[in-house]
């Protein structure tokens, strides 16, 4: 926790953690275990610093799922399914370990929505939720550390990432706020 007590003397204000996880399985089962790696280093980081830090955690399946299956399935769904039940349960371990906001970047209609119930439902009213409004696929970027499994048969993002050509549809697109987001990000920002 030296680096975190370091962002703090340096005056950086927050800090996202990212989980890639040494084990992984059909349901993500790691992402929501109460001593999983992003939970566990929510909670190292939160007594080395104390409240210093805003700590925020990605809130993802795909790094945590073998085929990827459970969180590319319902992008496109719009009803409730048992993905937005894994991502509440997330959220809540996540706020439990001592996040201040959780960032759901699966950006699947009503995933926010179960995720917002599911912290309220906890107890967990005050953590906020950091929905991602878009995400642009310019040839620079890419999340080489925790590639999205559900692209890497095909290479293909543009089911998920948009033009950044297309200044109209990030506007179109962002259901974050309407299913109670407190803030919304656009990637690369």
């Amino acid at each position: 926790m030296i680096e975190a007590k370091r962002l703090v003397s340096l005056g950086i204000p927050g800090l996202i953690l990212f989980g890639v996880p040494s084990m992984k399985d059909a349901t993500g089962t790691e992402a929501f275990n109460p001593d999983g790696i992003v939970q566990v280093a929510l909670r190292s980081v939160r007594d080395a610093v104390g409240d210093d830090l805003v700590l925020m955690a990605d809130l993802c399946l795909d790094e945590y799922t073998i085929t990827a299956i459970a969180a590319c399935s319902a992008r496109t769904e719009r009803s409730s399914t048992p993905d937005h039940q894994i991502y509440g349960r997330i959220a809540q371990v996540q706020a439990d370990a001592g996040a201040d906001i959780v960032a759901p970047s699966g950006m699947m209609d009503g995933q926010v929505a179960a995720i917002r119930a599911a912290l309220d439902s906890a107890g967990h009213d005050q953590i906020a939720v950091l929905a991602y409004a878009s995400k642009y696929a310019p040839p620079s970027t890419g999340r080489s550390a925790t590639r999205s499994m559900c692209h890497r048969r095909s290479g293909d993002r543009k089911a998920y990432q948009q033009d950044p050509r297309n200044r109209r549809r990030p506007s179109s697109k962002s259901r974050g706020p309407r299913e109670g987001a407190d803030m919304i990000m656009v990637k690369p920002a």
